[in-house]
C-alpha cells in the first residue's frame, strides 16, 4: 500500500509538475467582419519560434448571399520578435459555401447554391500587449474557383452574385493569448 501511494505521488509530480510552458494559443475576432454583416472568428497555434498555424470560420448574411467558410493557413514571421508576433506572410486555402437569393423584384427572382475553393496569400503584422492581448492586421489577393447549381428565378443574376475569381482578404482582429 505504502509503495501504491508513494508511485502515485510521484507519477503525479511527473504529471502535474511540468514547467509551465510558454502561451502558444489565440483566439481572434475580425473587427472589420461585420461591416459586410459577417462574424469571422480566428484560432492560431504557434508551431516554433517564425511559425504558426491558423484557422479561421466566418457565417455571413450579406446581400444576396448567406454562408459559411473555412480558412486554414501556415504562417511564416518573419520579424527577430518570436511567433505570433511580427510581420509575417501566410499562404492560405479556402472553402466557402453560400446560398445566393434575392427577392427584392419579382421580375429579378433567383436562387442557387455555390461551393467554393481558394487560395492566397496575405502579408500582416500582429503585436503581443502585456503577453495577453494581440492585435492584428493583414491583406492579400485570393483566388476562388467552384460550381454553383441553379435552383430558379434569373441564372444571369445568380451568377453575377457568385464569388469566383481574384477577390480580397483583410482584417483587423484583436484577441487572447492564452
Amino acid at each position: 500500500m505504502k509503495k501504491a501511494l508513494l508511485l502515485a505521488l510521484f507519477g503525479g509530480l511527473l504529471f502535474f509538475g511540468k514547467p509551465v510552458q510558454a502561451q502558444n494559443n489565440l483566439l481572434k475576432v475580425n473587427l472589420l467582419a461585420p461591416l459586410v454583416s459577417t462574424g469571422s472568428f480566428y484560432y492560431e497555434r504557434v508551431l516554433g519560434d517564425s511559425r504558426s498555424i491558423q484557422v479561421g470560420a466566418f457565417f455571413t448574411k450579406f446581400e444576396e448571399l448567406s454562408g459559411y467558410g473555412i480558412t486554414p493557413e501556415y504562417r511564416v514571421y518573419l520579424s527577430d520578435e518570436p511567433a505570433p508576433a511580427g510581420f509575417y506572410v501566410a499562404p492560405f486555402a479556402s472553402f466557402m459555401s453560400f446560398t445566393i437569393e434575392s427577392d427584392e423584384d419579382y421580375m429579378n427572382d433567383f436562387k442557387a447554391t455555390a461551393r467554393n475553393f481558394g487560395g492566397g496569400l496575405v502579408v500582416g503584422r500582429q503585436w503581443i500587449f502585456k503577453e495577453m492581448v494581440s492585435f492584428d492586421m493583414f491583406i492579400g489577393p485570393e483566388y476562388t474557383v467552384g460550381n454553383m447549381e441553379f435552383i430558379s428565378g434569373d441564372r444571369e443574376q445568380a451568377e453575377s452574385a457568385n464569388l469566383t475569381g481574384w477577390i480580397g482578404r483583410a482584417g483587423i482582429s484583436v484577441g487572447l493569448k492564452f
